[in-house]
């Protein structure tokens, strides 16, 4: 990946897609087709959302409890949301778990959980063998995707800290016409026109 990298593209899912594939590359992970294709899809769900983490207004157990005592019908879609979340929450916000009174083998164990009783849920029901394939590598590699997410998430946190810096020796050399500026930019990749901006040429 280019030290300087800037995201230019609108679309969430090549965006993540990249960044899975470059994590997983760099982590020598084989990851499923299928598993690439949901993860792809679980980061862009939780980036669309406006209240995507709902982290602490309730805890995954009680969430747990409920899917047990809900009908097949109701207990779907709260396992999967208790496993997603918690594949998201562990594998972006670990920091965020170190401060909290829970650990992140809690997430591990609640999310692997979830998504093995989803293969039982998914398994009995037509043309679900797709998704009992899926659910089944989520739940026995739990802890390898939330690993896969941690190299995405401080891939993309490295990116932003250097895009921003980039961003500032930009505008700096737009202000000043600083030759300076000048030849970092060029060192870091990004092509500047030869000479300076239009305000500064007398």
């Amino acid at each position: 990946m280019s030290e300087s990298r800037l995201i230019v593209s609108n679309d969430l899912g090549e965006f993540f897609r990249t960044e899975l594939a470059e994590a997983r590359d760099s982590l020598r992970m084989d990851v499923p087709e299928l598993a690439e294709f949901y993860l792809v899809n679980l980061l862009c769900d939780f980036s669309r959302q406006e209240t995507s983490l709902e982290v602490g207004d309730e805890p995954l157990a009680l969430i747990y409890k409920r899917a047990l005592e809900a009908s097949p019908a109701e207990r779907l879609p709260l396992l999967k949301h208790i496993g997603d979340l918690s594949l998201y929450v562990a594998g972006f916000f670990s920091e965020f778990i170190t401060r909290s009174l829970v650990s992140v083998s809690y997430y591990v164990s609640m999310g692997g959980n979830a998504y093995g009783s989803l293969c039982g849920l998914v398994g009995s029901q037509r043309q679900g063998a797709a998704f009992f394939q899926v659910y089944d590598q989520l739940a026995r590699r739990f802890t390898e995707f939330v690993a896969l997410l941690n190299e995405v998430s401080e891939r993309t946190r490295e990116n932003a800290d250097r895009n921003s810096d980039l961003l500032r020796l930009y505008e700096r050399w737009l202000r000043t016409g600083s030759q300076r500026a000048q030849r970092m930019l060029a060192e870091k990749g990004l092509l500047v026109r030869e000479g300076l901006p239009d305000e500064f040429i007398q």
